[in-house]
């Protein structure tokens, strides 16, 4: 009994030296002192441990996004990267092990920025700010030299840093292979075109840390992360590239106060305040949105299967490239978006068969909506679009109805439709739309004015903003057709006044 009671209180004595031994290194260590909340350390691990090659951490303001990039940057300077054994995480500092040593770039939007927010979290560079959250990444006893002209960090594990900014140009950029790249912020395509470039088939990684808002001038608010990244990433289109995101309210580090002065500042439900502090991936606008009533958390539910015996609602809008429709049921007043089609080139005859693919039958009539102007007959067919679908679907085992007026109805009138029924005079959603139709609703979130009461188009292929309009076109349509708001007079101005009644919008 006295020998079991010996070695139970050496075990305990000698767990109490490893706690106090753990709790030094941490205390000596930034990077081991330092607490990652749980999207940062998602980030982490799965850039370090599942070795993702291209990372995006996208979160609202004050969410730690540069926290975490210069986190993952510094260890993989001061840990390394030991071939087939992967990334040092967890494992301690390999000062002194050259052949793991690595080369990165730590890329910030200009100088100042570079200088003043991004290098004080990976080392002391003389301008680390009072009251700053944590201390430098990198402490200074493993930096071999700093090289202030040309913004180079040398470590003694031999691991070298370059600190770049966005605003020195593209060509700055070009050079020798690298193994890591930090951008801090989003940059222009052509400068992450070409850093890529310097990683190449390297083990390592290329990392992002951003806000999702449009570069300053930007007409449409489209940034090229959100087009070629976050849509096809949304989609399961991306192999070995990660998406995290991160709202203000994950970061522990932030007080009360400060969260209820910036929601003061930005309304409920403004794209401002869903990217700035909820850190949603949409696209930031820099323009008024003409579908101001969309809500995302109100108007997107995943749909129950089409109902057979209830009429299908098929609309068209007849663009070129691309052409779409969406199929929709109306259930009493609300408007059900099941599914949306979209042919990238092709003909009217190749979307009806995409239709036939996907309702190959049905028990009650199809119900044509859409683009009035295709009622018009070409010089070319000497028939309407319509006509040519009704052609095509009469083997169909159900009939298809038209509901095309003569004309289409005002762009103002359509647009107000569609919002007044996203949610109703009594809050009441008349709108609902499956999460698998993405095209309209970046439509419905992108979509602006174009400061004369019309919607913004644009003609110019090679702008993201190009593929906009036309899915929300066409469910404006659907809706004006069935539940349309109209400009209608006020009552009669009483007897004997001189003022001339005003318009207001009602139901018809």
């Amino acid at each position: 009994m006295a020998d079991s009671s010996y070695a139970r209180r050496r075990v305990m004595e000698e767990t109490l030296i490893l706690k106090d031994e753990f709790k030094r290194r941490r205390e000596n260590d930034p990077l081991q002192s330092f607490s990652l909340f749980s999207p940062q350390n998602t980030f982490v691990e799965d850039m370090l441990i599942r070795r993702v090659k291209e990372g995006y951490y996208i979160g609202a303001n004050r969410s730690g996004k540069s926290d975490a990039g210069a986190y993952l940057g510094s260890h993989l300077a001061r840990f390394g990267f030991d071939g087939e054994k992967g990334f040092t995480y967890g494992r301690g500092s390999k000062i002194g092990v050259r052949d793991m040593a690595t080369s990165g770039w730590v890329s910030a939007i200009d100088f100042p920025t570079s200088r003043d927010t991004i290098q004080p979290k990976y080392f002391d560079n003389g301008f680390v700010p009072p009251g700053s959250t944590h201390e430098p990444f990198i402490p200074a006893r493993e930096i071999a030299e700093w090289r202030v002209s040309d913004q180079i960090l040398k470590l003694k594990n031999g691991s070298i840093i370059g600190f770049k900014s966005a605003d020195s140009g593209r060509v700055k950029y070009q050079g020798a292979e690298k193994d890591w790249i930090h951008f801090d912020e989003e940059h222009p395509e052509g400068i992450y075109e070409e850093s890529v470039i310097r990683v190449g088939a390297r083990p390592l990684s290329i990392f992002t840390t951003c806000t999702l808002l449009p570069p300053e001038g930007q007409i449409g608010g489209v940034t090229w992360i959100f087009t070629k990244i976050v849509k096809p990433w949304k989609k399961g289109l991306l192999e070995n590239i990660g998406v995290y995101n991160a709202s203000i309210y994950d970061n522990p580090h932030i007080n009360t106060d400060e969260i209820a002065f910036l929601e003061s500042k930005y309304p409920e439900g403004s794209a401002q305040r869903r990217i700035r502090l909820n850190g949603e991936l949409i696209a930031g606008l820099s323009g008024a949105r003409v579908y101001s009533g969309f809500d995302y958390r109100l108007n997107v539910r995943e749909q129950p299967e089409i109902a057979l015996r209830r009429p299908i609602a098929w609309v068209w809008d007849f663009n070129v490239e691309p052409m779409v429709c969406i199929i929709g049921q109306r259930e009493g007043s609300l408007f059900r978006v099941h599914k949306e089609l979209i042919l990238e080139e092709g003909s009217i005859p190749d979307m009806v068969e995409q239709f036939r693919m996907t309702h190959p039958y049905h028990m009650a009539e199809i119900w044509l909506y859409g683009d009035a102007s295709g009622n018009s007959r070409t010089a070319q067919t000497k028939v309407s679009s319509y006509n040519i679908i009704l052609k095509e679907m009469m083997d169909y085992p159900t009939p298809c109805r038209m509901k095309v007026p003569e004309k289409n109805p005002g762009v103002v009138n359509r647009i107000n439709s569609v919002n007044r029924n996203f949610k109703d005079e009594e809050g009441i959603c008349q709108i609902e739309i499956d999460p698998s139709c993405i095209e309209l609703i970046d439509d419905l979130e992108q979509v602006v004015t174009d400061g004369k009461q019309g919607i913004k188009k644009t003609f110019n292929k090679r702008d993201p903003y190009y593929r906009r309009t036309h899915m929300s076109d066409a469910l404006g349509y659907w809706i004006f057709q069935e539940a349309p708001i109209t400009p209608v007079q006020t009552e009669a101005v009483r007897s004997g006044s001189s003022s001339v009644p005003s318009p207001k919008y009602g139901r018809t």
